[in-house]
């Protein structure tokens, strides 16, 4: 069966980050804090980063009592749906011995992303996630948990953004992988080029 995700991602400044946070504290709705470690990776075959269409990811994500292995691809927004992805997730017991796997099958890793993530309720079916990510920065993620009422929902999460003064031009469609690899790919370049 096909897990879709909805979500709506940001990148923010610091100062709205804490706006965000004292929000949540007045209105005494509790984080779950969280410190990621993916690893994402892709086929030597058919790379998934550095191409016309960065579409789809594989990642191990380690957290501190679970690794879940996920296959994410975006589709974009069309007549019918909004911009969502499809999502497989699956948790692994072994992180390392999941990793040696997808190298046998030359599935490589390509690069690691840390960042530490807050987790909030939000309307009762709206998850936002606060997360600083190491070299990338602060953003804000919202996802639809409950799909019954996806219209409402979208414009619950589009006044909340509104209400931090959160932009369209701080949309980001890529994703933090994405944002990685060409940052990386940036620094490899100018180095090369030195």
């Amino acid at each position: 069966m096909e897990n879709i995700e909805i979500e709506m991602k940001y990148k923010i400044t610091n100062e709205i980050y804490e706006k965000i946070i004292k929000y949540f504290k007045a209105e005494k709705i509790l984080a779950v804090v969280e410190n990621q470690n993916d690893m994402y990776f892709s086929p030597t075959h058919f790379p998934f980063f550095g191409g016309k269409i960065d579409n789809e990811c594989l990642r191990i994500r380690i957290l501190e009592n679970k690794n879940i292995l996920s296959y994410k691809k975006f589709i974009p927004k069309d007549k019918k749906s909004p911009a969502h992805c499809i999502e497989h997730e699956l948790e692994i017991s072994d992180g390392e011995k999941m990793k040696l796997i997808l190298e046998d099958l030359r599935i490589e890793e390509a690069f690691t992303l840390k960042k530490e993530r807050k987790i909030f309720i939000y309307k009762k079916n709206i998850e936002i996630a606060l997360d600083h990510v190491e070299k990338l920065g602060f953003f804000i993620e919202l996802e639809i948990k409950n799909q019954e009422n996806i219209k409402q929902s979208l414009k619950e999460m589009t006044a909340f953004v509104k209400k931090f003064e959160i932009s369209e031009n701080m949309r980001n469609y890529e994703g933090y992988a994405y944002l990685l690899f060409n940052q990386k790919n940036k620094k490899d370049k100018e180095i090369g080029e030195k």
